[in-house]
């Protein structure tokens, strides 16, 4: 209670600012959602053409993946990343202050000569104190940020009067508690690592209102049987929080995110991005509709790649793909890709499409990695048939770059270790010199938790029988490598993502469930 008395205070001062000297903005740049709210306003609108000028006291939010950039009066920049709120502040005088409700922003100055520039969050502040002055700072649940310097020096003040300077390379992060011990920024791969799943925890935590959710839906295209929300109970009786979504990355590519929250085990998340060779229409419905397969004629857009990734936010499994075009299976000359069932969309179920033209993605280049580490990949050029790869064993398939040790041959078996349970597992070894394996665990979840007996769907351990039997409840994968140190990555997601878009397992370029083929 007394953590929710404070920031809400301190959101009500920074709500309360008016004009005086200075204090102002100019929105220059805007990607994505961006919304204002002027001083005294209760209304999120869009920001409509730019620059825009801004008043003390005005709001800028920002939507999933979108990005806005102010020049403060004095020259300084203030950049924001994706589900931020910020508001202009009045109170400093000759200078500028912004105050950072929740997200993520940069500010940086240059030849300030004494002017203030501040940056505050509801458990810190950060000042500017040399003449140019760069830094980060990202607010999480609870109120609390972290401050990370880039350039110049920084004074960071916490709640309780506590205060430090820091220089560049070094960060801190307050809460209410105060200020904790400073430390050394991490790396580049590690920042994007870590703002990536802080973005994703304040996805989970709902920090967006009713109508913020409305424009992120109009405005990015989320897909609406991906709108989803739940808290659910998984194979293993923890409660997720679990979250699906599609967000328009470009107008040939999108992403869908399946996020999963627990208490105990924190966040982990499957995303996919597709990349196609035109651009897609505003409902994406038909493209995801020929992402299975098209029967009787190729389908007007060709996914050319996708990366799909699974992650708990140390550990990642990546399957990545380049080279894609379309190819009749059932005309080539391999008689052992022919289909004769596809999945539809439309009617959530599998049709028969023996006899049929049916064309699905083949790609020239694919890689599967764990932990940033290549454990299989195959190239070829214009493939027409699985037979036509060549196995990758001294290059890396998608960048040719040469590999510091070659790749082993692996072997793959699936199979369904518990009596009468629906769950099948994927077990690949690799005879490298670790002796190292990945194991994927494929489970149907009943909606009260655990796993749901095989019989509910037929008994079927293979083909279209046990695809509907997933179909028709919840799915949960768990991914498991040597590299992870025995962390493993856990993940709730629709059946239908499992369908339409290629879901990290075992090694393959097909187009379709991996692990389930």
């Amino acid at each position: 209670m007394r953590r929710f008395i404070l920031i809400v205070a301190w959101l009500a001062c920074a709500g309360a600012a008016r004009a005086s000297d200075g204090g102002g903005a100019v929105l220059r740049q805007a990607s994505g959602l961006v919304q204002v709210r002027p001083e005294g306003s209760d209304r999120w609108r869009p920001a409509g053409a730019l620059p825009r000028r801004l008043a003390p006291g005005d709001a800028v939010r920002t939507g999933f993946n979108a990005r806005a950039v102010l020049a403060l009066d004095g020259g300084a920049i203030l950049e924001t990343g994706g589900n931020t709120q910020i508001a202009l502040d009045d109170t400093v005088r000759g200078g500028s202050a912004v105050g950072l409700a929740f997200g993520s922003a940069r500010l940086g100055g240059r030849a300030l000569g004494g002017r203030p520039l501040e940056l505050r969050t509801p458990t810190g502040t950060a000042r500017a104190r040399s003449e140019s002055v760069s830094w980060r700072a990202t607010v999480g649940g609870g109120g609390s940020a972290v401050f990370e310097v880039e350039d110049g020096l920084v004074a960071v003040e916490d709640l309780r009067g506590g205060a430090l300077r820091l220089r560049a390379g070094e960060r801190v992060e307050t809460d209410l508690a105060g200020l904790h011990e400073p430390t050394q920024t991490p790396s580049p791969a590690r920042a994007r690592r870590e703002d990536f799943a802080s973005r994703m925890r304040r996805e989970l935590a709902n920090d967006r209102d009713v109508d913020a959710l409305q424009a992120v839906v109009s405005g990015e295209q989320r897909r609406e049987e991906y709108e989803q929300g739940h808290v659910l109970t998984d194979a293993a009786g923890r409660r997720v929080r679990a979250e699906q979504f599609v967000v328009r990355t470009s107008p040939t590519s999108f992403t869908f995110v399946a996020l999963n929250g627990r208490r105990d085990a924190g966040l982990s998340y499957y995303s996919w991005t597709g990349v196609f060779d035109v651009a897609l229409p505003k409902n994406l419905a038909p493209v995801f509709a020929i992402l299975p397969g098209s029967a009787g004629a190729a389908a007007p857009w060709t996914l050319t790649a996708f990366t799909a990734t699974s992650s708990n936010g140390v550990d990642t499994l990546v399957s990545s793909a380049s080279g894609g075009h379309q190819v009749d299976l059932n005309s080539n000359a391999d008689p052992l890709d022919d289909v004769s069932t596809l999945y539809d969309p439309a009617t959530d179920a599998f049709r028969n499409v023996a006899g049929q033209a049916v064309f699905k993605v083949l790609f020239d280049r694919y890689g599967l990695y764990a932990d940033g580490a290549l454990k299989s990949g195959v190239t070829g050029t214009n493939i027409q048939a699985q037979s036509d790869y060549t196995a990758s064993t001294t290059n890396d398939p998608l960048t040719g770059a040469a590999l510091a040790t070659p790749l082993s041959v692996f072997t793959t078996n699936a199979s369904f270790p518990d009596a009468g349970a629906a769950r099948q597992q994927v077990f690949t070894s690799y005879q490298d010199a670790a002796g190292t394996s990945i194991t994927v665990d494929n489970r149907s979840v009943a909606f009260g938790g655990g796993v749901v007996s095989r019989a509910s769907f037929g008994g079927d351990v293979s083909g279209t029988g046990m695809q509907t039997g997933f179909l028709r409840s919840g799915f949960q994968q768990s991914v498991t490598a040597s590299e992870f140190g025995g962390r493993s990555i856990d993940v709730i997601l629709s059946a239908r993502a499992l369908f339409e878009t290629p879901i990290v397992g075992t090694p393959s370029v097909r187009n379709e469930p991996r692990a389930l083929q």
